[in-house]
């Protein structure tokens, strides 16, 4: 009985965890940033339908194929799930929320192992709540992947005696392999946690550690050198670009910028960090080693520091059941166990709400999702124009879902001025552009607008576009102008 009552307990967990996360994608389809569709979704769809956006990062090579025919793979065989683009875009849903549920896992056993099992009660069911875990669950950015797959790295490196340990070591050192390739940035703390698996005994550990680097590493280099021109191309492509390149170019932070940006991120969560930390000084190292390695690269966006909020929230369980058990003594009530477990559940989930409540904007559904999405059910479509005659105002190309959502063989035209919409006109019958728009062709109707952006159909046909009108040349003569980012 008791069995069975744990394997429910873990079924109605992970079952609620994994509703929260497809549910909030599907009701609030939203994009946080332009690289969950441009850097990972589109170059999906071209590879399992044949054509998509090309972005420079991809023109330039300085991305691996590897995840995006991940997605590719799971585009083909889901894809009839439902119409248009919607039955692959569920499918992703479905597969990322999956992955995601390795932060669930990982706050149980991690909290178990070094505090006990209230505090690792508590760990899961805020890591299957809590409002940023739950919100980048679904997306496709490459950090928020790799966050997921190092963190059964993280603890087979340190916990799992009761496996074989040659085993152990070398799945822990596949995971963090295949995490620091996904994304680079995390190699830091990955080279850290690697060394401080193998300590003391270097000679029996490293071995094992090796192997399993070393086949995601391989892994990466054959795509590359079948895919772009050599092997491990994409990464050095990518540090050139980010060091002495483009990557000059984005917006930068001052450094302790991601200070900040943890509180935002972990919420009135990081006020136990400390107490956490007491408990297990592997992950609060671990932590600091992320947050102070990107702080050293003037490019920084929240989202790059994603890797660090699962092991902060179990940092801040046991923080928590730490901090009760200092008072447990004033108070017989504080003492019971279940007590402890419902306080940390309560305080998780208010804080979880809090964050909810401040980060409005990055949930709210926006036009470039939702307007592909529909057209994607058009199958009259024959070509859409975006009309942004405002540099810098107005819907652009990057805010929209790219053929990953619109799913339709038909060209997208950016139109950039009155004179230029008059003339492209006859070569789309769907027009994206803001709600005050002038000089709308005739035929034009609005047939739904998101926070001032419209989407505008017409009947009838299309004339073929001009050369060089479509997006994609449109791009290529260009260069580095895209609103998509380098880190």
């Amino acid at each position: 009985m008791t069995r069975m009552k744990r394997i429910s307990g873990w079924a109605a967990l992970l079952g609620s965890a994994l509703a929260l996360r497809i549910g909030l994608a599907l009701a609030s389809p939203n994009i946080f940033y332009p690289d969950e569709i441009f850097q990972t979704l589109e170059p999906a769809h071209r590879l399992a339908f044949g054509y998509g956006i090309i972005s420079w990062e991809w023109r330039l090579g300085i991305r691996s194929w590897v995840f995006p025919a991940f997605l590719a793979g799971i585009m083909r065989i889901s894809a009839w799930l439902g119409p248009g683009s919607s039955g692959y875009i569920l499918g992703t849903t479905i597969v990322l929320s999956l992955i995601s549920l390795t932060a669930v896992w990982f706050g149980y056993a991690w909290a178990k192992r070094a505090s006990g099992t209230p505090a690792a009660v508590v760990a899961a069911v805020a890591c299957s709540f809590y409002f940023g875990l739950v919100y980048f669950a679904p997306k496709a950015l490459s950090e928020v992947v790799a966050a997921h797959v190092m963190l059964p790295g993280l603890y087979l490196g340190v916990y799992g005696r009761e496996r074989r340990e040659r085993r152990r070591l070398f799945l822990a050192g596949l995971f963090c392999g295949l995490a620091a390739c996904l994304r680079i940035q995390l190699l830091p703390a990955l080279a850290f946690a690697l060394v401080y698996f193998c300590y003391p005994r270097w000679r029996q550990r490293i071995p094992a550690v090796a192997a399993g680097v070393s086949v995601p590493v391989l892994l990466f280099g054959v795509v590359d050198w079948i895919t772009w021109s050599y092997p491990w191309q994409s990464f050095f492509r990518y540090y050139a670009a980010n060091i002495r390149g483009v990557g000059r170019l984005f917006p930068v932070q001052p450094w302790y910028w991601y200070m900040l940006a943890l509180v935002a991120l972990v919420g009135p969560a990081v006020l136990l960090l400390f107490h956490g930390a007491r408990r297990s000084s592997f992950l609060a190292i671990f932590c600091a080693i992320i947050v102070i390695s990107h702080s050293a690269i003037p490019h920084k966006e929240i989202r790059f520091i994603y890797p660090v909020l699962a092991p902060a929230i179990t940092l801040a369980a046991m923080g928590i059941a730490d901090l009760l058990d200092e008072i447990k003594g004033r108070s017989r009530l504080v003492a019971d166990p279940k007590w402890v477990v419902a306080t940390g559940v309560t305080f998780f989930l208010i804080s979880s709400a809090l964050l909810a409540a401040m980060c409005t904007g990055w949930y709210r559904a926006r036009w470039g999702k939702e307007a592909f999405a529909r057209l994607s059910h058009n199958s009259g479509l024959c070509g859409v124009g975006i009309y942004a005659p405002t540099q810098g105002e107005g819907p652009t190309w990057g805010e929209s879902g790219g053929y990953s959502y619109l799913h339709r063989d038909v060209p997208i035209i950016p139109v950039e001025s009155a004179a230029q919409l008059a003339q492209d006109a006859p070569q789309f019958n769907a027009l994206i552009a803001k709600r005050d728009s002038r000089g709308i062709p005739a035929g034009f109707a609005p047939s739904q607008c998101w926070s001032g952006v419209c989407l505008l159909e017409r009947a009838g046909t299309c004339t073929a576009p001009q050369p060089g009108e479509d997006l994609n040349a449109y791009l290529a003569r260009g260069g580095v102008r895209e609103p998509t980012s380098v880190p």
